[in-house]
């Protein structure tokens, strides 16, 4: 079974906090847009074709940074907005 994780805002970061893509959907381009940021000038994207779903995007992200990170947790925000934990 999996235990609880506890969170801590620390002043700086939130303790106990992972890395997450947040995963929108473009209508206009019918794609998924993965955005991971990791501090003011880091930010990996990665995009896929609508059919591909959000976590496909956030692994196209995590791809283009050169990271080989595995989701574990996905959370609808809105009808068009994801956010996928690694």
């Amino acid at each position: 079974m999996k235990q609880p994780h506890s969170f801590q805002w620390v002043g700086t970061h939130v303790s106990g906090s992972t890395a997450c893509a947040v995963v929108r959907y473009s209508g206009t381009s019918r794609r998924w847009i993965a955005t991971i940021t990791r501090d003011r000038e880091t930010k990996w994207r990665g995009a896929v074709p609508f059919e591909d779903g959000p976590i496909a995007a956030a692994l196209t992200a995590c791809a283009k940074a050169g990271v080989d990170w595995q989701p574990v947790s996905c959370h609808s925000i809105d009808a068009d907005t994801y956010a996928v934990g690694f």
